[in-house]
């Protein structure tokens, strides 16, 4: 086994540091508008469908209640 090389590891690190995409001041505006927007369309998507599953239960439940006498 090799031994553990310091300055050769931080040279790695340093080249590899070099190559990361560090995007602009817009780019990260964009896209957190973006995320943002996207979920709220997904929250208010689940609370529509929530309402309307609850609001169709609601009335299967009534219709079997009467249907078969229940409390």
């Amino acid at each position: 086994m090799s031994k553990l090389n310091l300055k050769e590891s931080f040279a790695n690190l340093r080249e590899e540091y070099k190559k990361i995409y560090w995007p602009s001041k817009g780019e990260t505006y964009h896209v957190t508008v973006i995320v943002l927007l996207i979920t709220a369309f997904i929250a208010i998507y689940s609370l529509l469908f929530d309402t309307a599953f609850n609001f169709v239960l609601t009335k299967i439940s009534e219709i079997l209640r009467s249907f078969l006498g229940g409390a």
